[in-house]
């Protein structure tokens, strides 16, 4: 007997764009000609090395393609063995590593429309999150408004770390677009590397950047608790994608524990 009962959701698999030139299609003629003509590299999220053991099973990779690049091997490894109903895309392009905030917002239009295109268009099993810029949250709004009509696009995709923690203030128009489209806020595990993954500083080994990110989702549910962000937006769903789970009931003890006796 299965343990995987048919028709479950798959709330968190990685399609990869397989280079940057496959999103040249989907850039503004004026973002086109500066990646051309400046030979921008490739963004490539760090958060899943190709090489790394961890990326993809040894079974599943195939010679000369990029993991997770390719439609036709999702369907046939990840969605019709498990009979998974729906999957929802959770594409985690270096979008968030550029310092230039209308590049940022570009490339987040970029990979959002290749993946309703290359990706939802041809597959009616798979869901996507919306990819923001979060270097601005006005602009990032803008790209939620522009994607929230396409009904595929069924919550907004957040890194846990990035220039602040994330119930400031400066973040809240974001909360509000999703409370006010009635579209969920995903917070993934990964970094824009503005800050060292560890209050200590940077660590040496991946190994390390890869267990701290128990310790960021920590640190954004705290912010998001003590900045009031849940008050403010009493409707909006938050949810915690591949952080753990077995770190809540001890942090949320002992945040409740000294918020006693510091609320002032």
């Amino acid at each position: 007997m299965s343990l995987i009962e048919p028709g479950g959701i798959d709330c968190d698999i990685h399609p990869a764009v397989p280079n940057l030139k496959a999103l040249l299609p989907y850039l503004s003629d004026h973002w086109r000609d500066i990646v051309v003509q400046r030979g921008v590299h490739e963004l490539e999220s760090i958060a899943y090395p190709a090489n790394s053991p961890l990326t993809a099973r040894p079974d599943w990779r195939q010679p000369g393609v990029k993991p997770g690049s390719d439609l036709d091997a999702l369907r046939t490894q990840a969605l019709t063995p498990f009979g998974t109903s729906l999957a929802i895309c959770n594409c985690l392009y270096g979008v968030q590593l550029l310092f230039s905030e209308d590049m940022g917002a570009g490339f987040a239009r970029a990979v959002n429309d290749w993946m309703a295109k290359e990706w939802l268009d041809k597959e009616p099993r798979l869901r996507a999150s919306i990819v923001v810029p979060m270097q601005n949250p006005e602009l990032a709004v803008e790209e939620i408004e522009r994607v929230a009509p396409d009904r595929r696009f069924v919550q907004i995709l957040l890194l846990v770390m990035h220039d602040m923690p994330l119930g400031k203030r400066h973040y809240w128009p974001i909360y509000a677009a999703a409370e006010r489209l009635g579209l969920p806020v995903g917070i993934h595990a990964g970094s824009a590397y503005r800050h060292p993954v560890t209050p200590l500083g940077w660590p040496t080994y991946y190994t390390e950047d890869y267990a701290a990110q128990a310790q960021a989702f920590q640190a954004a549910l705290s912010s998001l608790i003590c900045e009031g962000v849940f008050t403010k937006f009493p409707e909006l769903m938050v949810v915690l994608l591949e952080s753990g789970f077995t770190w809540l009931p001890a942090h949320l003890w002992r945040l409740t524990k000294f918020w006693r006796g510091l609320r002032i």
